[in-house]
């Protein structure tokens, strides 16, 4: 069987001419130099190194036909070897992204891919849309490295917060609403509104923030209709059917029809958390830390 080691000393010796130096290189002595090429001869069946006087070397034919291809299995092996070390770095191989819409809006997403790829050039990353409980499901099941979710009270056992981001709400509504020409808009104005609130948001998040502001406005708790997710609440606004309390980055989506406004008098934020599996590459987790 061919070894690293006996293929070394081959090439070694075939491009120094000798055995002294080639061995010094390698760290051994010229004698254990000398059985490592003798059992790679052995182990093809042909003489590979002409011995001659005075401790003079030389490829015979059948070495320089064989030392291309002793050469390239070296750079083969060292270069497997590299990207061994580097997977198991976390600075190589496939990096599984869970995300939620609002972070592809509001910028996470894409700096996040962008970060990885400049500090770690040799990961591919392999973004998946998913709601936040998804997400977390995902995380503890280890489908996922990273996700990019929703606050929630705790996380997965073993999960860790990278980063943070934090933005402003707005109220989007559809452009014939009365409200779209309120200025400025204040939360009394939303007095019998229908707020439409994206189902994953019932335990923590906007739903708590919507009743936050109806009492602080002096208003009784809001109708609330659930949706789907926050395309088909911007849909239903647009039609008229409610309004969105809505992360100030869903107004890039430029829905046809629909509008956002500020509250002037409720400053209310939402945050998207990007976590890391206890299985994420330690690359990956270093790089966006860092």
């Amino acid at each position: 069987m061919l070894d690293p080691d006996t293929l070394a000393v081959f090439v070694a010796v075939a491009d120094h001419g000798h055995f002294q130096r080639p061995a010094d290189a390698l760290g051994i002595a010229q004698s254990v130099a000398s059985k490592r090429l003798q059992r790679l001869e052995d182990a093809l069946g042909a003489r590979l190194i002409e011995r001659g006087s005075r401790m003079a070397v030389a490829p015979t034919r059948a070495g320089m036909l064989f030392l291309p291809q002793a050469r390239a299995a070296l750079e083969t092996l060292a270069r497997t070897q590299r990207v061994g070390r580097a997977l198991a770095r976390g600075e190589a191989g496939p990096i599984h992204v869970g995300y939620v819409f609002s972070a592809a809006m509001a910028g996470v997403l894409p700096r996040l891919i962008a970060t990885l790829a400049q500090m770690l050039p040799g990961v591919e990353v392999m973004p998946a849309l998913m709601e936040t409980p998804d997400q977390l499901k995902a995380l503890a099941d280890g489908r996922i490295d990273l996700a990019i979710v929703r606050p929630r009270p705790s996380w997965p056992a073993g999960c860790v917060e990278v980063a943070r981001q934090r933005e402003g709400l707005l109220v989007a509504m559809g452009e014939t609403s009365p409200l779209a020409a309120a200025s400025p808009l204040r939360g009394a104005d939303l007095a019998g509104q229908t707020f439409l609130t994206p189902q994953f948001h019932e335990e923590v998040g906007l739903a708590q923030t919507v009743a936050a502001l109806a009492k602080a406005a002096g208003l009784p708790p809001p109708p609330i209709r659930r949706t789907a997710d926050f395309i088909t609440a911007a849909s239903l606004a647009a039609a008229g059917q409610g309004v969105i309390l809505a992360p100030a980055s869903l107004a890039r989506l430029h829905l046809e029809g629909l509008v956002f406004r500020p509250l002037a008098d409720h400053a209310a934020t939402v945050d998207l958390v990007t976590l890391a599996s206890p299985q994420a590459p330690p690359g990956a987790v270093a790089a966006l830390t860092g």
